[in-house]
């Protein structure tokens, strides 16, 4: 630590040991003793609502709406396709669908995982626009290995770095986690991207290729991909920075959003700001966008900013309670980086480009035919899905239906064959087995109290409908 810390020396040692003896670089172990100097001092620090606002138009930008315009763009960002990559976020496991093995090795769609269908959708950029599109992935210590199995034996040139690792703190003396097993460790959220890749060496090393943007995005977000246009309007503009928003609803109302502060865009997460204030937060009209963690960055731009110390990510405290003890994971988002840039935009999306899978019910709907892969390997709404319903049908899943997706198989013959391509809603509760080739319509909800398995027949049309105990 350098001078100013208020970190008493015996923690400060403690936590460097660790890190020592993980065999952690020097100059990562000292970021991370900066990071938790700050969240000493800003145990309680919250942002207030009275001193933020929503965005305006002239930084909040949306799609052009005259169709001229958009063609000249989209022409613009195809002549220099060979100056940007694309960043693909590896780092997760599938612990929120109830698993424990690295998300992108989960089946996703159409028998293809997640990795295998972003390695299809590089194949399919360089086929369509007859250039080639570096593909890097920033897997963490734990999906590293089986990532260069999947990439390996796929033939396509893909780089990889490791983002950093940090130990676990308690959350009550900020102590480290002392298990001595890998449950200790941790990454320190998607922010630390930017640090990862200039420590890396692949930031030079892009910048010696020529090339002047990256696009970054999560690896579970399969409708993210390089938008011609959208690369475009950054060069046409000179904007170092988009973080792409889309419309909120009351689904993701308690997910990050875009405000104004001293005249700056911010990230602001629900964690920022006081419980007193989370209401307001969460109220969709005062703040109409939600962070898609679709980011597009200039990176002489990001080199600068990291050169001169200027990123300073806000800090996430994560709580959770690993081996009985609450800890905290000090993490950043990397959309919060977007307040480091003076040439910075916001840029309205539409769900098109946003179908995160954060939940087994996620997986589910996109496991159906509610969606489709289009000829680039993009998760797109099924065009035979009517105008009038929702991009996605909200699916709700009981613990005591579905969990996990390794458990699909217990509760749906063939959960891929369960059509919801005219289903609004879609509600399990208890111990229900779907045969194949269910048919989902409207609004419809099944639920079984009883210890008997309940059975839905192959080929049942469940249409606007609640059935409980068997009775529909």
């Amino acid at each position: 630590m350098k001078e100013g810390s208020s970190m008493h020396g015996g923690l400060e040692d403690h936590i460097r040991e660790k890190m020592k003896k993980r065999r952690i670089d020097p100059a990562s172990i000292d970021s991370f003793l900066r990071l938790v100097n700050r969240l000493q001092a800003e145990r309680e620090k919250y942002v207030a609502l009275d001193k933020v606002k929503a965005p305006d138009e002239n930084l909040l930008l949306g799609p052009p709406r005259d169709p001229d315009e958009m063609a000249s763009l989209e022409a613009r960002g195809k002549r220099i396709l060979n100056q940007v990559a694309v960043i693909k976020l590896n780092g997760g496991r599938s612990t929120t669908m109830g698993g424990e093995v690295p998300k992108g090795i989960l089946t996703a769609k159409n028998g293809l995982t997640y990795l295998e269908i972003i390695l299809r959708q590089a194949e399919a950029m360089r086929r369509a626009w007859q250039t080639e599109v570096p593909l890097i992935l920033m897997n963490s210590f734990f999906t590293h290995k089986p990532t260069l199995e999947i990439v390996q034996r796929s033939g396509i040139p893909v780089l990889t770095f490791i983002q950093r690792q940090v130990p676990r703190l308690s959350a009550n003396s900020f102590k480290p986690l002392d298990t001595d097993t890998e449950i200790d460790w941790t990454p320190p959220g998607h922010g630390d991207v930017y640090f990862s890749l200039r420590n890396s060496g692949l930031l030079d090393e892009m910048l010696r290729q020529g090339k002047r943007w990256a696009f970054i995005s999560n690896l579970d977000n399969l409708a993210a991909c390089i938008e011609p246009w959208i690369l475009g309007l950054m060069d046409r503009d000179d904007i170092d920075f988009i973080l792409e928003v889309t419309p909120r609803t009351e689904m993701d109302r308690k997910g990050g959003t875009l405000v104004v502060r001293n005249g700056a865009l911010e990230l602001l997460e629900i964690a920022q700001v006081s419980p007193a204030d989370r209401q307001t937060f969460m109220d969709i009209d005062r703040f109409s966008v939600f962070n898609t963690n679709n980011v597009w960055v200039n990176l002489e731009a990001l080199e600068r900013a990291l050169r001169e110390k200027r990123l300073n990510l806000p800090i996430i405290k994560n709580y959770k309670t690993v081996a009985g003890e609450e800890i905290i994971q000090v993490e950043t988002a990397m959309g919060a980086a977007i307040a480091c840039f003076s040439r910075a935009r916001g840029l309205t999306v539409t769900r098109d480009r946003f179908f995160p899978t954060k939940n087994v019910q996620d997986l589910f709907v996109l496991q159906s035919d509610a969606c489709i892969l289009d000829s680039m390997y993009r998760v797109r709404k099924n065009p035979q899905r009517p105008n009038l319903l929702s991009y996605r049908p909200k699916v709700t899943f009981s613990h005591d239906f579905l969990e996990s997706p390794l458990r699909m198989h217990e509760r749906f013959e063939d959960n891929s064959s369960v059509s919801l391509i005219a289903a609004e809603s879609f509600e399990v509760r208890g111990a229900v087995y779907f045969e194949r080739d269910v048919q989902v319509r409207g609004r419809v909800r099944v639920e079984n109290d009883r210890d008997q398995l309940l059975r839905i027949p192959r080929g049942t049309i469940l249409e606007d409908r609640t059935c409980v105990d068997g009775l529909c």
